[in-house]
């Protein structure tokens, strides 16, 4: 019975329930005595369908639509299943000063959200009153209020305790950190030390890649802009600012401040990138060859070396030899063993709970009008 949804999903849960008027919310069913109400399970309901649409999934045809409607029945079940567990295990049993946070939190957060719309909704001639009234009917329609927030920040409490006793045998240690490291590792250097085609294809795709080839270089760049149809033509648009790039540099100004002077490459305003560069390799895949071929040119013979200017479809280039890129695994620091700490924890707890889900189901009682 296994079903695990989306962030998205569940935000589309707390923030788009719309609850039936009492005599408008029959039970879909019971669950070891706890009813479970149509207005518990309608958002579940159209957030699997909106998702499934999304995706391309024809909702006309009737075996499909009945299909996601089970789903969407066997994970609000589930889900109360757990709220249940969770309860019997004291899950939800918090001091009155943990209460008082989840108040003074909620409250604030609701607050927020109501600004959120008013500023969303803001006109010249709309008053903050106005704009209050329309956020406030806007959260009844929703049913969202300030408790739904509360409720939120406890059961987020609630659940990291559960999850934390689902795995209270099998706790996370630093020894499975280094464990899970060295397996990565061993395998990216495996799948890429010798094959910059896949490194590169496998940081585009956002694959987890934990080994860098050999042979990369940092390089910055001065992107100019420039008119022209043919590569010469670009170049004599740009040979006064050529000019000048090239006598300050042989003053002794650096490369990096003539970038904030003269280029149009906005990848650089960020510090942290400036530091990096690009990371190019003579084999790299995912650059023009004239970049490519510039970066490793004979003008680039060491770092601290410029590049003749060379144009492209989007301007006039000079690239700065910055340094040689570091290859290797990449470093177990202590933000690295932290993220690494959480994966193993989050495989853990959804693998506890999946089976805790199935001996609950065995156990339970459910009832369908």
């Amino acid at each position: 019975m296994k079903r695990i949804l989306s962030l998205f999903i569940a935000l589309l849960m707390l923030l788009s329930f719309a609850l039936a008027e009492e005599s408008q919310d029959p039970i879909v069913a019971t669950v070891n005595g706890e009813n479970l109400l149509y207005s518990d399970y309608i958002g579940i309901e159209s957030a699997y369908l909106y998702q499934y649409e999304a995706a391309g999934v024809d909702l006309t045809d009737p075996d499909t639509y009945a299909y996601l409607q089970d789903l969407a029945l066997t994970y609000a079940i589930e889900q109360m299943l757990i709220r249940q567990d969770m309860r019997a295990q004291g899950c939800y049993d918090f001091d009155a000063e943990t209460e008082a946070w989840f108040q003074e939190t909620g409250k604030a957060a609701y607050d927020a959200a109501l600004q959120d719309v008013m500023d969303a909704m803001r006109t010249p001639d709309a008053s903050d009153d106005e704009l209050m009234v329309y956020a406030l009917a806007y959260a009844k329609s929703l049913n969202v209020t300030e408790e739904t927030y509360v409720d939120f920040y406890r059961t987020q409490f609630a659940s990291a305790r559960y999850y934390e006793w689902l795995i209270r045998d099998n706790p996370v240690t630093d020894a499975d950190v280094l464990s899970a490291y060295a397996e990565r590792t061993t395998q990216s250097e495996v799948l890429y030390a010798n094959d910059v085609a896949a490194f590169e294809t496998a940081m585009n795709t956002g694959a987890e890649v934990w080994y860098k080839p050999e042979g990369y270089r940092s390089i910055l760049q001065i992107l100019l802009p420039a008119s022209g149809n043919t590569a010469e033509e670009k170049l004599q648009s740009v040979q006064p600012t050529l000019d000048a790039i090239n006598a300050r540099l042989a003053d002794g100004e650096s490369f990096q401040a003539l970038m904030a002077d003269y280029s149009i490459d906005a990848n650089f305003d960020d510090q942290a990138f400036l530091a990096t560069g690009y990371q190019v390799h003579k084999d790299s895949v995912i650059w023009e060859d004239a970049f490519v071929a510039a970066a490793f040119s004979a003008e680039m013979a060491q770092p601290g070396s410029v590049s003749l200017p060379f144009a492209s479809d989007i301007g006039v280039h000079i690239l700065y030899y910055l340094c040689d890129s570091p290859a290797g695994a990449v470093e177990l620091t202590e933000d690295v063993h932290t993220a690494l700490a959480s994966a193993i924890y989050t495989q853990r707890y959804t693998a506890a709970q999946a089976e805790r889900i199935q001996v609950l189901a065995d156990m339970a009682e459910i009832i369908f009008p």
